[in-house]
């Protein structure tokens, strides 16, 4: 794992000897020597690192653990001296002064400085190399069963892999165990008394596929809306009820409300009484908050459920509620190897398997989620050679367990993938993430390098589809409507303990869930995933602190005048061996943690309430490049902010901050900026390396807003609210100068017409509108619209005529239409005189006045699927289109929405209409 650790080095060392190359003139030379020397030794580790698990060899152990703290050593010195020199951390009236000082004295000493530490690490590194040719650290002679070689960098096709080569991660193969579900999902034979929810427990061993299987399960039944409220929610082990009732209620909630955990009860019973309601809860849960959850929730109407997912055997509801259990079971020979087929791509799954059927099924063991690894790790390999030495590898393992199979797939992981990967360790278990998230933060860390033209995220993209593709990372399944920036990915509990042992043996990140061992001071990532004891001791200070993550359940404020009956959430500082006892609140020890530790890059804190204003302290930590906050109580961000001119990423979504001081916008390192509505001032700096701006307020805003918006110029995904008349002039000016535009979201009373003829727009790829569509109703037929690569078309409110939708014809690559509420304003939809060459899917979703749709299917040559739901009738229509032979004669399709049930298909050969039920 070693070897991992060295790359984002190698790849600083690099950028300090070019950047720095005139101001570093007498240390270059040992950078370099430090740099070729990790690199080799970064190839020996390489193959060190497959054999580690074969061999006990505990002299490669120390060799290994010294070359790591040897770079850690390097990293440290090459963050102290850019720390020393910055000169960010001074007001900004007296940085020109402090240049001129620093020119003549810091800058001279801390070369001399760094000057002495690479050298001396260099000197490190010749003793352990020597080490290594005087302990005869050889493996040639040594006779160990690897069969096999890992993958290289240069298996990964940087260039060509796109979001469409993701594979669903949503297959089901439990076909009874689904129709069982399904029955008692539906079924009204057996209820309650006074309609209490029917309770079904779904179990089976972890990796058995429970939470893929009610979760196909789940979006079907939300697309026909076949309850009036349906939440499903994964959550770390162990949650109080209130926190997972609060998050339930955050998922019912449509509206930007925040949900206190002291008004979650409540909440709830306000969005589920006299509802008929699905709730899905995914996550082990104790007995106590188990009964805890079932007695809050209120008497529904016939038909509601809650079905928990859970490993262990379901304890038994209170006698007042039916009871189903559902058990899965592992897979027999025929469904694994349909299921293994199933998530190779598609030039894989034509071969010939059945002659590795018996292997495949001993390894396996009829394990689902050992069958997807294999599988993931299968379609890495070039050639069937290669597939037979894996499995000769894992059969000589003759183990029941799944551990041999997990670290087949991490050693056969490029070394570029593996620190990415151990990420999810220092990440909250059996939660979803947010994958655009992730990758900012892989860019935070350095773990990712531009390559090939790409910028370091679209390589962080390639990264994770990479790890998705080889079914390491379960992709939650999107809607049609979305882009990697909705994307969000989650992984298998036991693979996430699996990442937690190996990033603990690397020192990659240092986990406290709840133990009173007081961190060590040399912890380099720390994450705080402490749900249920409320209380953390760390060491005081942190001086090599690079990344800090926290996953926090905040109690219940009590009324007032009375103290909790449960401890509230506190830290004990450790100072030396002795552990302090005394209390300190959250805030204040977060402003010492930022004191203390100057070189953090990441900071991610979530379910900590630190207050109405986050500490000026945050100025100190100049290295910091993202952070990101989760808190209902914050409001406001200090202008100290403004010292962080290497920042890249700020994420305020989840407070209530609306406004960034002036000082924020003028950070030039700036790329990533989520918030929920923010005001944009009226003066910006130079914001040219900005990518992502998610969202910002016009009711707030300056009218001029080309000057600040429009020299945005590298934007690719533009969230913007409340476009009103009195904005909306300024904004298609400032539209104009957008060139790198990707996603574009409108909202608002009225929006540009000019965002589908503005030549500037061309590499928009995703469209969301939400507002009156200004002029649609004026289409000048000979002016073409100017959305070439436009493939996702979402509109709600906008009130377009026939006339619009045939327009949309010319747009050459749409292949998604999504017409929701208010989006239509005639009684009639037709597709039959204009030609749609790649339109996929078109969703027609509660359009208020339409009355009836018809297709006919000669002019959408690629259609594969129908979606329409009926605002008169709530009846749900899901047809499948897809050009198979059950399909080949449908010429016509007719959906009347006013009438119940009402679809009509006409067939080629025969003149008259069936109507299907459906």
């Amino acid at each position: 794992m070693a070897e991992a650790i060295i790359g984002p080095l190698v790849g600083r060392l690099q950028e300090v000897a070019v950047g720095e190359a005139r101001v570093l003139v007498g240390v270059n030379t040992d950078i370099h020597r430090l740099r070729d020397k990790l690199m080799w030794l970064q190839a020996f580790l390489r193959e060190a690192d497959t054999r580690r698990r074969s061999v006990s060899d505990e002299i490669t152990r120390v060799w290994t653990q010294l070359t790591r703290d040897a770079v850690f050593d390097a990293e440290d010195a090459l963050d102290h001296y850019h720390l020393r020199v910055d000169k960010s951390r001074y007001p900004r009236w007296a940085r020109p002064t402090m240049r001129c000082v620093t020119t003549f004295t810091t800058q001279v000493r801390m070369r001399r400085s760094l000057s002495r530490k690479i050298k001396a690490i260099n000197m490190r590194l010749d003793d352990i190399i020597e080490n290594k040719d005087k302990y005869k650290m050889e493996y040639g002679d040594k006779k160990t069963d690897v069969t096999w070689k890992p993958s290289i960098s240069a298996s990964i096709p940087y260039t060509h892999r796109k979001l469409d080569d993701v594979h669903d991660s949503d297959v089901v193969i439990n076909v009874e165990e689904q129709k069982s579900l399904e029955d008692a999902i539906l079924s009204e034979q057996e209820e309650s008394k006074e309609h209490y929810p029917v309770v079904i427990t779904m179990f089976g061993e972890s990796g058995i596929g429970k939470t893929t299987l009610m979760r196909h399960i789940y979006n079907k039944m939300e697309k026909k809306k076949q309850f009036e409220a349906q939440a499903m929610e994964s959550f770390a082990p162990y949650l109080t009820a209130t926190n997972i009732l609060q998050q339930i209620v955050q998922q019912l909630t449509d509206d930007d409300t925040n949900c206190p955990k002291e008004m979650a009860r409540k909440m709830l019973e306000d969005r589920l009484r006299n509802k008929k309601y699905l709730l899905v809860i995914d996550g082990e849960v104790s007995g106590t908050e188990w009964k805890n959850i079932l007695t809050s929730l209120p008497i529904g109407i016939r038909g509601s459920r809650v079905v928990h997912i859970t490993q262990g055997k379901p304890e038994e509801p209170p006698s007042t509620y039916h009871h189903v259990t559902i058990q899965l079971k592992k897979l027999k020979e025929e469904a694994a190897m349909s299921l293994f087929r199933r998530r190779l791509p598609k030039e894989l799954q034509d071969k010939n398997f059945k002659i590795y059927q018996k292997d495949i099924c001993q390894i396996t063991q009829g394990l689902p989620l050992a069958v997807v690894l294999l599988s993931g790790l299968v379609q890495a390999k070039e050639f069937p050679s290669e597939w037979v030495k894996v499995f000769e590898y894992l059969k000589a393992k003759k183990s029941t367990r799944l551990e041999p199979m997990l670290s087949v797939c991490f050693d056969d992981l490029p070394h570029e993938l593996k620190c990415c990967f151990l990420y999810f360790a220092a990440l909250p278990t059996n939660t979803t993430i947010e994958a655009r998230n992730l990758v900012f933060m892989w860019v935070a860390e350095g773990f990712l390098r531009s390559k090939g033209g790409k910028t370091m995220e679209k390589i962080g993209y390639t990264y994770l589809i990479e790890l998705i593709n080889r079914n390491l990372v379960n992709r939650v399944k999107m809607d049609d409507d979305s882009s990697f920036g909705s994307m969000s990915v989650t992984i298998q509990n036991k693979v996430h303990d699996f990442l937690q042992i190996e990033a603990h043996e690397a020192s990659f990140v240092e986990v406290h869930s709840g133990d009173d061992i007081p961190t060590l001071t040399s912890a380099r990532r720390l994450s705080l995933q402490n749900y249920t004891d409320k209380y953390a001791v760390l060491a005081n200070p942190l001086p090599k602190l690079r990344s800090i993550f926290s996953q926090y359940e905040q109690e219940p404020k009590g009324d007032l005048g009375r103290r909790s009956k449960r401890r509230p959430l506190m830290f004990y500082l450790s100072h030396g061996k002795a552990i302090s006892k005394k209390k300190k609140d959250i805030r204040s020890h977060i402003k010492e943690l930022f004191h203390g530790s100057e070189f953090l890059r990441v900071i991610n804190l979530q379910g900590i309430e630190i207050g109405e204003t986050l500490t000026s302290a945050i100025g100190n930590v100049v290295h910091l490049q993202y952070l990101g906050i989760t808190s209902c109580s914050l409001k406001y961000i200090p202008r100290s902010i403004g010292r962080l001119t290497s920042l890249q990423t700020l994420d305020v979504r989840e407070t209530n901050v609306r406004k960034l001081p002036r000082a924020f916008w003028m950070i030039k390192t700036l790329r990533h900026v989520l918030g929920f509505v923010l005001e944009l001032p009226k003066q910006i700096g130079n914001l040219k390396q900005l990518h992502t701006l998610d969202s910002i307020n016009l009711e707030v805003s300056v009218l001029a807003l080309d000057g600040t918006l429009g020299e945005m110029i590298h934007l690719e995904f533009l969230s913007i609210w409340h476009i009103s008349v009195v904005n909306v002039a300024a904004l298609s000016v400032a539209l104009e100068k957008l060139e790198s535009l990707r996603t574009l979201i409108l909202q608002g009373e009225i929006i540009p017409f000019k965002v589908f003829t503005t030549f500037s727009l061309r590499r928009v790829k995703f469209l969301f509108l939400s507002g009156d569509l200004l002029h649609s109703s004026d289409l000048d037929g000979r002016e073409a619209l100017c959305l070439p690569n436009l493939i996702m078309l979402s509109l709600e409110k906008t009130y377009v005529t026939q006339e619009f939708i045939n327009k949309l014809s010319e747009l050459p690559f749409l292949t998604t239409l999504a017409l929701y509420p208010g989006s239509y304003k005639d009684k009639k939809l037709l597709f039959s005189s204009s030609r749609f060459q790649r339109l996929k899917k078109i969703k027609v979703i509660d359009v208020e006045i339409l009355e009836r749709v018809e297709f006919e299917l000669s002019v959408l040559p690629e259609l594969q699927e129908l979606e329409i739901h009926s605002h008169y009738t709530s009846c749900h229509h899901d047809i499948d289109v897809s050009n198979g032979k059950k399909h080949a004669k449908k010429t016509r399709i007719v959906v009347d929405l006013k009438k119940e049930n009402a679809l009509y298909e006409e067939n080629a050969d025969v003149s008259e209409w069936w109507m299907i039920f459906s």
